[in-house]
């Protein structure tokens, strides 16, 4: 147990299970609500060639049966018992979480678990998902957002697993079939693979037996990892799509290395607040506010397991990129040296602001303690805002010297036809 400090996500307990899936868990008696979060250490970035998109498959295919719980049964009896739940797929985790009244929490846990460890694949169902998938992929590509951050994003991480998509495409989900899920279930969904995270109005003992009960006698798995290259790109990239679009969709990003718990994810996250977060920001008042170039603008750190993106995102007319472009490029060669004290000050301001609000829920605590365990650690996301507060001028300078460099300056457009 650790102990409290004024921290939303003390105190808490982590706990390895038998089965060698690890229990996070947080006692909440305020209102009589338990959220329970279950995270795979997996995504897109473990998706087996050819089969690129499986991970977001296996995500649609937990839904869809076990010997004890037909399709759709699940959802039935999660709402029958006052609650919801969803799930997730991104490129470094895939998770699933329901949050309910306290009288149903056990029960919803026998139904995760039974799906995590006992799925059927029924070969029809399959097919079936497999339809509903391609659909997606087509309101993706639909999306002017959704398609440039895709391309974008693969000519960015272009030698690294991060370029490939979490929804695949119609080729690669032909691809799967029964015997590929079960091998997937087999190497990644092992529960020492597994984090589960429950936040609420519940004992530790009683999570902890249940999850006994459950589990049975499964004795502790694991399996060596594949090693994963992680080589960032050395010199520009650029991509460009032509759509039937009104507007220009610009995007600028630098990818930098792996940086959880580096100084450079803490001065990247404030610097990317006081270049492009909220109307205050610079890139804002300058390019909205006072020369009226754009219709959205916005700037962001983009950090994820062993690399991340520091990105601009801009709407505008086509015949306004250019100027666009070059008011952008003039304020990151002004930041460099005219930051202010007050501009920092701020910016920790609104990341405790956040920090707060996004640990605020009892779900969004789960999912803080299983977004950080999946991608470092939960002490990481603990000790947070100390790091962040200890953040100097100097330091985001020297990370702006060392991270964004015209080498791996990456360009994306989509305009119209």
């Amino acid at each position: 147990m650790i102990n409290a400090n004024g921290n939303p996500l003390l105190p808490y307990t982590e706990h390895r299970l038998p089965s060698g899936m690890t229990l996070v868990h947080k006692e909440i008696r305020s209102a009589p609500i338990v959220a329970i979060d279950i995270w795979v250490h997996t995504g897109a970035i473990h998706d087996p060639d050819p089969a690129s998109g499986l991970s977001h498959f296996y995500e649609h295919m937990f839904f869809k049966g076990t010997e004890r719980h037909g399709v759709g049964e699940m959802d039935r009896i999660i709402t029958s018992l006052g609650g919801y739940n969803n799930a997730a797929t991104s490129l470094d985790y895939t998770h699933y979480y329901v949050v309910l009244p306290t009288a149903g929490w056990k029960q919803a846990l026998d139904v995760l678990l039974d799906s995590l460890c006992n799925p059927l694949f029924d070969p029809k169902e399959i097919e079936r998902e497999r339809a509903v998938i391609v659909e997606e992929i087509k309101r993706h590509e639909d999306n002017p957002w959704s398609k440039i951050y895709e391309e974008f994003t693969q000519a960015a991480f272009a030698r690294c697993p991060y370029r490939r998509s979490v929804l695949g495409t119609k080729e690669s989900l032909n691809a799967i079939n029964q015997d590929v899920f079960f091998d997937y279930l087999q190497k990644r969904y092992r529960l020492d693979n597994i984090t589960l995270c429950v936040v609420g109005d519940v004992s530790f003992d009683e999570v902890k037996n249940a999850c006994q009960e459950f589990l049975g006698d499964q004795s502790a798995s694991s399996a060596a990892e594949t090693p994963l290259r992680w080589d960032l790109i050395q010199e520009p990239q650029e991509v460009k799509i032509e759509r039937d679009v009104n507007q220009a969709y610009l995007l600028i990003g630098y990818p930098t290395p792996g940086i959880f718990a580096a100084i450079d994810e803490y001065t990247l996250d404030l610097l990317s607040i006081i270049i492009g977060e909220g109307r205050s920001s610079r890139l804002h008042q300058r390019l909205h506010d006072e020369l009226g170039l754009v219709s959205s603008i916005s700037c962001t750190s983009w950090t994820l397991k062993y690399a991340g993106l520091f990105l601009i995102e801009a709407v505008t007319e086509d015949d306004k990129l250019n100027r666009v472009e070059n008011e952008i490029q003039g304020e990151l060669n002004r930041i460099r040296d005219s930051l202010t004290g007050d501009e920092l000050e701020k910016a920790k301001s609104i990341t405790r602001a956040d920090y707060a609000f996004s640990n605020e829920k009892m779900i969004s605590i789960a999912h803080t303690y299983g977004y950080s365990r999946v991608t470092v650690d939960i002490d990481h996301a603990i000790h947070y805002l100390e790091r962040i507060e200890a953040v100097t001028l100097e330091q985001i300078q020297e990370s702006y010297d060392r991270l964004l460099i015209p080498q791996r300056r990456c360009r994306g457009l989509l305009i119209p036809k």
